[in-house]
């Protein structure tokens, strides 16, 4: 859309400003972006347009009302060919304001973001109530000659300068009473001055820092009020330019202005006028100490703590494999990207097919980020890990451990012995490694490239890995034998049927999913299937099915239906039926009918029972107890009845892949502890951090934006753990906490009990909710 052209007045008629103002809306709505105003006094002329992609270019001419460019967005810049009148830029948000002469009262008033540029004075009360977040550039104010009485009050933030050109009042460019109630920011000045509120702020000289920033800012500012000729003039000296600042909250603390204690006021003043004593001093016979009304050290109630680490970030306390997501975002955060990526490693071997792409992933579900906008990708951070280096392995220890099984968990104890730097033997039944992730989990869930490049890690850690090797009584005997341990993680491979007539025609999820991801996918096209269990690994052979061809597929349950997560969205989008309750009576398969126990039944080509699997464990020595259904009775790390064998994974109980590799790590800690001689002691896990002990109000909303690990861990929300963020240190008016940095590097905030009053505002203030308030006992 080509430039628009918006007058003020029309047939004689001055328009009506909020007529004028929706005239303009509606031109951006349209698509224009540069818009010339002939403006005749209308107020408000460039607010409140919503940011978009591309800049809307403001022409003002004539003249113009109050309040221009207030409640200016991102994108908005407005240029004036003159003088404007009050409030220009009043609530700035981020707009870019240009004005070619003089502004009057309270320029940038409460601006919060944006640039206000003028080419010559401003008037009373400018820059008054400005603020800065700290998440976004601060505002700029910029006077080419002076300003006029109380400037800059209660200014809370942002950047004024006031350049002294030609100025109206030559012997004092910043006006009557400048500075009053300011508690941050800065104002840089060039020329004299007749005063300021020195209970406030305080002159000082120019930083090299502080000369960088003002003389890179003033070129853009010179040419944009057309006064570039005036640049080598205004940047000719350091020596020629000061700087106004607020006092911090610990200076005013320490000065304590115009201020008398109780015991001055007392002899001074009351004393001196009525007597000693006061009116009540034949009454007093007991000694006139002061008792503070805010007491400090043994006194305080309330005593502020720094908890850092207590809590566990709920990412972690929810993640069975136990990987410290936040610990990762940290150093993604400080720039130690491969040692990030790394990290995982040490907790799983396979981040990129486990966390990335088949975990229902617990820890995201968990996170607090989800409050804000999303959780944190670590789904994305998982993949991100796949082409990592393993961790250097430690010097071997010259102990020897079996490991039979190459499914999930057999292959994270694997991993972490021989990270330990024992040697280890791993026995696979199949001719490939991996498990149900290479045998049962469909293709379209993991990418058979994801899981191959991670094994092949194992060899970098110096995993002798025997595939094709069938462990039975006889040959576990020579395994215990020739090792110091033996970790059991044979899997459940054995699949439970149902006791009904026909249960000999149906086909167990195992195998039918074996099947398919060995090569060999049956033809299901035109048939309907039926499928009894419906949990996730009912789901995965629905979505198989569908896959081969089939043209119906039912999954019934007698109960509710565990299936959750991607499984259970992928068979649905497909087409598949869920039924329940439901309880199977029988299958004729001449009839391909299933019969229930209600009396309905269900056309069926094909049926495939889901409803669990069992370990084969009979290879097992009777030192290991199992329980009537075949399960190695284990502990949390692993130990079974036999001091020797450990058991992990679904031979001790079904879980998910994630339960696996972590029950495997935990059971690998108390191998390593046995191998050397000490008890096995696994700390209490830490309690999960309450959410409302996190600030979520620190935390911009961010959706859409393209994956990238440095930029994910920037959501992180450092959940318990502190970000050395220094925000306790600056807010605590006594100045009673300090930062105190050890010789390895580490950190810590402390507590000067004699000046803490235990208001509090530490824990409230604490982004990540590390400080806590404790009873003063």
């Amino acid at each position: 859309m080509s430039k628009v052209t918006i007058k003020g007045t029309v047939d004689g008629k001055r328009v009506p400003s909020r007529v004028f103002e929706e005239e303009i809306q509606e031109a951006v709505r349209q698509g224009a972006r540069e818009l010339l105003i002939i403006a005749d006094g209308q107020h408000g002329i460039g607010g409140r347009i919503w940011p978009r992609p591309e800049t809307v270019k403001i022409t003002v001419e004539g003249p113009v009302g109050q309040r221009l460019g207030s409640m200016g967005m991102f994108g908005t810049e407005i240029v004036v060919k003159g003088s404007a009148s009050d409030d220009v830029g009043w609530l700035n948000c981020g707009a870019k304001i240009t004005v070619l002469g003089d502004v009057t009262n309270g320029a940038h008033n409460a601006a919060a973001q944006g640039i206000l540029y003028v080419q010559g004075s401003g008037g009373a009360r400018c820059d008054t109530m400005t603020k800065h977040n700290p998440r976004f550039d601060p505002p700029q104010s910029w006077y080419f000659r002076d300003v006029g009485d109380t400037f800059a009050e209660f200014k809370a933030g942002g950047i004024a300068v006031v350049c002294g050109v030609n100025p109206r009042n030559p012997k004092n460019i910043l006006g009557y009473r400048p500075c009053v109630g300011m508690v941050e920011g800065i104002i840089y000045f060039r020329g004299p001055i007749e005063g300021y509120s020195e209970t406030d702020v305080k002159l000082l000289d120019l930083t090299d820092q502080d000369w960088q920033w003002l003389t890179t800012h003033m070129k853009p500012y010179l040419e944009a009020i057309e006064r570039s000729d005036y640049y080598d003039e205004l940047t000719s000296s350091i020596r020629e330019w000061k700087k106004l600042i607020p006092y911090t909250a610990q200076e005013r603390a320490k000065r304590k202005p115009f201020k008398k204690t109780i015991s001055e006021f007392r002899s001074e003043i009351w004393e001196a006028g009525v007597g000693k004593g006061g009116i009540f001093a034949e009454y007093i016979t007991h000694p006139t100490t002061v008792l503070p009304y805010i007491t400090t050290g043994s006194d305080r109630r309330y005593r502020p703590v720094w908890n850092n680490e207590k809590y566990a970030p709920p990412c972690e306390y929810n993640c069975p494999s136990g990987i410290p997501t936040r610990r990762r975002a940290e150093l993604l955060r400080s720039g130690r990207i491969l040692e990030a990526l790394e990290l995982v490693l040490r907790y799983s071997p396979l981040p990129a097919t486990v966390c990335g792409e088949i975990c229902p992933n617990p820890c995201m579900e968990a996170c607090t980020r989800a409050i804000v906008d999303e959780p944190l990708n670590i789904k994305g951070l998982g993949k991100a890990s796949r082409e990592a280096a393993a961790p250097k392995p430690k010097e071997k220890t010259g102990r020897k451990v079996a490991v039979i099984g190459g499914g999930p968990g057999g292959l994270s104890a694997a991993w972490q012995l021989a990270l330990e730097g024992h040697d280890v033997d791993l026995y696979e039944a199949e001719e490939k490694l991996g498990g149900k992730l290479e045998f049962s989990i469909p293709r379209e869930r993991l990418p058979q490239d994801v899981l191959r490049s991670e094994l092949d890690r194992f060899e970098e850690v110096g995993v002798s890995v025997h595939t094709g090797v069938r462990v039975d009584k006889e040959r576990f005997e020579e395994i215990y034998k020739t090792h110091d341990a033996v970790v059991v993680a044979c899997g459940a491979h054995r699949p439970r049927r149902l006791n009904v007539p026909g249960a000999e025609d149906m086909v167990t999820a195992y195998d039918f999913l074996r099947e398919i991801n060995t090569g060999n996918p049956p033809d299901l096209k035109g048939m309907r299937v039926v499928i009894i269990g419906a949990g996730n690994v009912g789901m995965d052979v629905a979505a198989e099915a569908f896959h081969c061809g089939a043209e119906e597929v039912t999954a019934v349950d007698v109960q509710k239906p565990a299936a959750f997560g991607k499984e259970l969205e992928i068979a649905e989008a497909l087409g598949t039926k869920i039924v329940w309750p439901k309880f199977t009576e029988k299958y004729v398969k001449a009839e391909k009918k299933v019969y229930f126990t209600d009396g309905s039944s269900i056309e069926a080509d094909l049926v495939v029972v889901s409803i669990g699997d069992s370990p084969v464990t009979d290879f097992l020595p009777p030192s290991v107890h199992t329980d009537r259904n075949g399960w190695i009775e284990a502990d949390e790390a692993g130990h079974t009845s036999d001091p020797k064998i450990f058991a992990i994974g679904d031979a001790t109980r079904l879980g998910l892949v994630t339960h696996a590799i972590g029950h495997g790590r935990r059971a690998a800690m108390a191998v390593h502890a046995l191998l050397s001689g000490r008890s096995f002691y696994r700390p209490a896990p830490r309690p999960v951090i309450p959410y409302d002990k996190i600030k979520t109000a620190y935390y911009d909303v961010c959706r859409g934006e393209p994956f990238k690990p440095e930029s994910e861990a920037n959501r992180c929300m450092s959940c318990a753990v502190c970000r050395d963020c220094h925000m306790c240190e600056a807010t605590c008016y006594y100045g009673a906490i300090s930062r105190q940095e050890y010789s390895d590097g580490s950190y810590a905030y402390v507590v000067d009990d004699a000046l803490c009053i235990g208001c509090g505002f530490c824990a409230g203030i604490c982004p990540c909710g590390v400080w806590e308030m404790e009873e003063n006992i």
